[in-house]
């Protein structure tokens, strides 16, 4: 699983040249980029998740049309796959340097998280929900760490305190919206389903820790733009399902020959 993020796989194969122009970036730079991404699909992801379910709670007044979740979620669901979908295609072959393709990307993600939070719940008493919240929670949570001054030390060491720190973000955005009466997630979900929350926390804490590695290694070939490498990292919401998945597929079949 350790070959990671496609999209920084792709900067280290690219080896910018270097400019007399400009300095080479830091990891600060990147850092800060990736959490305002990160930051932009919690909160697009929050506002469309709320949106969404209060029209599938009367679907018979709005949205029109009546499919579940209603059609405006799935239209806007269908649009956040399609920009998520382009630019991680886009971005396997050339560095994507544009900030507002980058934000673009953030929001669409937040979007996309949000339809599948509601669609696909399945009566689950938002455990889908909890679990892709619990994904982007854990990325904000994997870049704060890495600014400590231990945050680079064994995987040992930090997987475990960014899938805590993680898990007590999402227990407190769960305690906080209960204490308001709004009810963001029902209190249904059994105990394995927290379980495989817990198992998802430590898998993108994985995740995030194998991203930040091989941005390490971006940044040490001299990088002059810093948008690629934070879109790539802020890709992990999404990345910890793609990546991953495709990594346990290609092992799979490089060790059937």
């Amino acid at each position: 699983m350790a070959r990671g993020n496609r999209l920084l796989r792709r900067l280290l194969k690219h080896r910018e040249t270097r400019s007399p122009h400009f300095a080479p970036i830091s990891a600060e730079q990147v850092l800060n980029r990736a959490a305002a991404l990160l930051a932009a699909t919690l909160i697009s992801g929050a506002v469309a998740w709320t949106a969404m379910s209060a029209w599938a709670a009367e679907p018979s007044e709005w949205p029109p049309g009546g499919e579940w979740p209603g059609l405006t979620a799935n239209l806007i669901g269908a649009a956040g796959f399609a920009i998520v979908a382009a630019v991680l295609v886009y971005g396997t072959f050339r560095p994507v340097t544009s900030a507002a393709v980058a934000a673009l990307y953030a929001v669409a993600q937040g979007c996309l998280l949000a339809w599948l939070g509601t669609a696909f719940d399945l009566g689950s008493g938002g455990l889908l929900a909890n679990a892709l919240l619990g994904t982007v929670l854990t990325g904000l949570a994997a870049l704060a760490i890495r600014r400590a001054p231990w945050g680079t030390r064994a995987s040992l060491v930090v997987v475990p305190a960014t899938a805590a720190t993680g898990l007590a973000a999402l227990a407190l955005v769960n305690a906080a919206l209960a204490a308001t009466g709004r009810g963001l997630f029902a209190t249904a979900v059994p105990w394995w389903g927290w379980c495989l929350v817990l198992v998802l926390a430590v898998w993108s804490a994985y995740s995030y820790r194998v991203d930040l590695d091989l941005l390490d290694e971006h940044l040490a070939t001299g990088a002059e733009d810093a948008w690629p490498a934070a879109l790539a990292v802020a890709t992990g919401p999404v990345g910890v399902y793609v990546w991953r998945l495709s990594d346990f597929r290609s092992r799979s079949i490089e060790t059937s020959y």
